[in-house]
């Protein structure tokens, strides 16, 4: 009988940390975000790197999901893309300071706020949907940005921006790396 109440006190426990935390979680992506930074060549390759083993993990997913949600493949590719051209935005607003053996930049806090923002809007929908579909019956709709197929364009939105954004960082580091050694070279 103690194992009854147990279940669902642990159960609102975790809701009560999840529901604190979160709206933390989300003031600490905005405010640190932006915040200037060390461009350390290891930790931009190994985020590219991190972001590519990601994406080919998301392939594979949607691969699998687009057998039961339709247009799983075609909201996928789309946000992917959309998130290449967010990623080249997000790197063209970005600050850059090159020192004498270290570059240091400064992402956009605009564009940081707006993914975020993107991120609690469809965690919200979504909460909806599943009070919807659990207490009322409602049915998850089956296009549009709220489908399944829509949550894919989302996450594929936020893939491509981190792979194209690490992808030109990385490249800038290394310009700059090579860049500093030749001038070192020269005197």
């Amino acid at each position: 009988m103690p194992m009854l109440f147990a279940l669902p006190l642990g159960l609102l426990v975790f809701v009560a940390i999840t529901l604190l935390l979160l709206p933390l979680s989300l003031w600490q992506r905005v405010r640190n975000g932006g915040a200037r930074r060390q461009a350390r060549p290891w930790l931009i390759t190994f985020n590219f790197w991190g972001t590519l083993v990601s994406t080919v993990m998301f392939v594979v997913f949607t691969a699998i999901a687009g057998f039961w949600w339709t247009n799983a493949w075609a909201y996928a590719a789309l946000g992917w893309l959309v998130g290449l051209l967010v990623g080249v935005l997000g790197y063209r607003l970005t600050q850059f300071d090159p020192g004498p053996d270290v570059l240091f930049y400064k992402p956009s806090t605009a564009l940081v706020l707006l993914l975020t923002l993107m991120i609690v809007v469809r965690l919200v929908a979504g909460l909806v949907q599943g009070w919807q579909a659990s207490v009322n019956g409602v049915a998850w709709p089956q296009s549009g940005w709220l489908s399944h197929a829509g949550l894919l364009a989302m996450a594929a939105l936020l893939l491509g921006y981190a792979g194209m954004y690490a992808l030109l960082l990385r490249r800038r580091v290394r310009h700059h790396l090579r860049y500093r050694r030749h001038d070192r070279s020269v005197r």
